[in-house]
């Protein structure tokens, strides 16, 4: 049997509006979905529900200014597996470390608000850009890219884990394997076993999703391969990968060129024209 990922769907009117809107993360169950958008003015994240997977997304709400910052930009949320943590990057804040750090807040529950987001440190924040924190499905290693800028070609992935929540984090490291090359890699996603990874990449020349494998934790990943033109439409952007729970729907953000212009998608030409997509998973 051969499974793949169908074309991706629009996530509708509601969800998406006339400016930017990217980076989506799923709850368990996908029926909480975090994304940031910039319908505000500035980037922050925002969330939508619905009673079941069958059901149309909720109106956004506003997260609030627990999370939020007033002034800075807070982008590429990452939900941990239980709920109870949401990951997320931030451009400059006060007590920020770099051009842009990775924070996280905590709730007790899913019925709880969230509480104020917290730095994560000088260890996994330097003056440097991080982004796209991405916790494994027991919470303990942590996924994120690193970059000179927010749109610099030396993007990497790096990795770092801790022993048990009320540890600390280690000293991060570049992903080995093939995951890295000289172009920019960045907002990872894993399956629950941490043994496939999603991201974003531009080594074609575009932005674009990519997959990669490995047998095990202690193994090397495989040499990446580009998703179809299903998920990865032609002169389009496409990025920011969120897999379910399930592995059966990747949530992304994708721009689709004008069908009049002849040049493909960048971040400056298509910014605004990113929205939220999900493709599902066929099997034949």
């Amino acid at each position: 049997m051969r499974c793949e990922f169908g074309s991706g769907q629009s996530l509708g009117p509601l969800v998406n509006s006339p400016v930017f809107d990217g980076s989506p993360t799923v709850s368990a169950d996908e029926t909480e979905l975090i994304f940031t958008s910039g319908r505000n003015g500035q980037q922050e994240l925002f969330v939508s529900t619905r009673p079941s997977k069958q059901d149309t997304w909720s109106e956004p709400v506003n997260l609030g200014p627990l999370v939020n910052d007033s002034i800075s930009d807070d982008f590429s949320p990452r939900l941990s597996n239980d709920g109870k943590a949401l990951y997320f990057g931030s451009f400059d804040r006060r007590e920020g470390f770099g051009k842009g750090d990775i924070y996280v807040a905590t709730r007790a529950s899913r019925q709880q608000a969230w509480g104020p987001a917290t730095n994560l440190g000088a260890r996994l924040n330097t003056e440097e850009f991080e982004a796209f924190p991405t916790p494994t499905a027991d919470g303990n290693t942590l996924y994120f890219n690193r970059s000179t800028t927010f749109d610099s070609q030396d993007s990497d992935i790096y990795v770092t884990s801790r022993s048990g929540a009320d540890d600390e984090w280690s000293e991060p490291e570049r992903v080995p394997g093939g995951i890295n090359t000289e172009r920019a890699e960045f907002s990872p996603s894993l399956t629950s076993d941490g043994n496939t990874m999603y991201f974003a990449s531009e080594r074609s020349g575009h932005i674009e999703i990519w997959v990669s494998t490995r047998g095990h934790m202690a193994e090397a990943w495989d040499t990446p391969q580009r998703l179809g033109t299903d998920v990865n439409v032609p002169r389009g952007m496409t990025l920011a990968p969120f897999l379910s729970h399930d592995q059966r729907s990747l949530y992304y953000m994708s721009a689709r060129p004008e069908m009049s212009a002849g040049e493909a998608c960048t971040p400056r030409s298509c910014f605004d024209r990113l929205d939220l997509y999900v493709a599902r998973m066929n099997c034949r």
